[in-house]
């Protein structure tokens, strides 16, 4: 094994019924488990592979790679080869669209590239009539206004890929190893695919051996050091596996905790802190996610990990079970384990923003607004839509009783303000329910909202995403 030994659980104070318990609950929910790992320091306490799987095989991690990516791009600011609020059109003339890109794209930085805070709506090389998955990133047509709201897009890890392997002449995960992971005895045989140019695909393509994600995570939970070398920078480390911007209107609990530089944060259980014997608090950590139960679940503080393969992509409920298992045997017990007691959640961090009053007009959206007005003071939400002049009152402590515009269904608002966005939820109480969410971001004297909501027909101009400038 090399950098990892393997060590009983108990010397952590987990007990092994633990992760037999956290095994058997997976098994006996029909999870189909390709593997996983328990990793205290570098320590092994917990190790299983299904066949035909084992420590051996390969197997693709899907987004996990996007966590790479971001290891990558911050070894390129370690080597000053880059700055984060860089404009990524400087460095793919040759990409543009004849004229030069969309302004939107043209203002749009590395920064908000890592935090998934792009110009687009959805992944563009999915709907780009072209092959170039990195061109389609700089002539598909913007969406929003970059720099503001969260929306998930692999088209930004694609890109960022094709930075790094611009900028050093080599395949992003040679760059990788030669900087980083070799010192960790990251295997050979692992690869990234390749985007029909030829360009790894730094969203989804890594194929690598589950020891590998956890030698990555353990690099990672220790902010880029081993053994006092700086192997990755340990600053941009920290602002990457810490929340950058909300996700809350993410579909999943384990996709609402928020974003750092393409890695995601936990559910708030997770985030609750707990006092260990020397009086620090465990932070709350972060998640390296890939679809279909690739998972890196890291605890800086605990200086814990549990990293997972399988294949959960035609089973929905398949990596929740894999999640719940995790927090309901396993996290508890890591806690224990460490001296320490889950408290009170930690509410620090979530501040209001600076935002302008007035009117806001709306250039084209596909929620078809025209324009929209907060008044503070009176706690409402006023704007215009094809159903004319609407209104939702809120509250920032309790929900507020209301028709639905346009509708004689009643709901309930309410606002709240994180990390400088305000988040308006709505949920109809009525014969009909459904919900509305909207997640409001500022930047200059204009404004993004990203909408989401059910599928009910009297909302369907309550989704999607749009942008809008302050009326002057």
């Amino acid at each position: 094994m090399g950098f990892f030994q393997y060590i009983e659980p108990e010397k952590y104070s987990i007990p092994s019924a633990a992760v037999r318990e956290f095994e058997e609950r997976l098994a006996r929910l029909g999870v189909r488990m390709h593997g996983f790992l328990l990793l205290c320091g570098k320590d092994i306490v917990g190790e299983r592979y299904y066949a035909p799987y084992g420590p051996d095989t390969l197997h693709r991690m899907y987004s996990i790679t996007k966590s790479f990516t971001s290891m990558a791009v911050g070894l390129l600011l370690k080597q000053k080869k880059i700055a984060l609020e860089d404009f990524i059109c400087d460095y793919f003339p040759e990409m543009l669209p004849e004229g030069g890109a969309h302004p939107w794209c043209r203002e749009m930085t590395i920064r908000d590239m890592l935090t998934m805070r792009t110009c687009y709506a959805s992944t563009t090389f999915k709907r780009y009539e072209g092959d170039g998955w990195v061109e389609s990133f700089f002539r598909v047509k913007p969406d929003h206004v970059p720099g503001t709201v969260f929306s998930y897009d692999t088209s930004s890890s694609q890109v960022l890929a094709a930075l790094v392997e611009k900028m050093t002449g080599m395949d992003m995960l040679d760059f990788l190893r030669r900087e980083a992971l070799e010192r960790l005895g990251f295997s050979q045989e692992a690869y990234i695919l390749k985007d029909p140019q030829g360009v790894s695909q730094g969203g989804s393509g890594l194929m690598c051996t589950l020891r590998d994600v956890a030698k990555a995570a353990w690099l990672c939970n220790h902010y880029g050091i081993l053994e006092g070398e700086e192997l990755l920078p340990a600053e941009y480390m920290r602002q990457a596996v810490s929340n950058q911007v909300p996700t809350d209107l993410q579909p999943v609990l384990d996709e609402q905790g928020g974003y750092g530089y393409m890695f995601w944060m936990p559910r708030a259980e997770s985030g609750r802190t707990a006092t260990a014997r020397n009086g620090r608090e465990y932070s709350p950590g972060f998640t390296m996610y890939g679809m279909g139960g690739q998972l890196a679940l890291c605890f800086p503080e605990l200086d814990f990990c549990l990293v997972t393969m399988a294949d959960t992509i035609g089973n929905p409920a398949g990596l929740q079970m894999i999640y719940d298992s995790f927090y309901d045997i396993l996290f508890p017990a890591v806690c224990a384990g460490r001296g320490g007691e889950k408290e009170a959640p930690d509410k620090g961090g979530w501040s209001k923003g600076k935002v302008w009053s007035g009117r806001y007009i709306f250039y084209e959206n596909p929620m078809k607004w025209t324009w929209l007005e907060f008044d503070w003071k009176g706690q409402k939400l006023c704007f215009e839509n094809p159903e004319g002049v609407r209104e939702l009152a809120f509250d920032t402590e309790e929900w507020r009783m209301q028709s639905f515009p346009g509708t004689s269904y009643q709901c309930e608002c309410r606002g709240e303000w994180k990390s400088g966005h305000f988040l308006l939820h709505c949920f109809i109480t009525d014969e009909e329910q459904g919900h509305v969410s909207m997640d409001f971001a500022w930047k200059d004297e204009r404004l993004s909202v990203r909408m989401t909501g059910t599928g009910e027909p009297f909302l369907q101009y309550y989704k999607g995403i749009g942008s809008a400038r302050r009326d002057v």
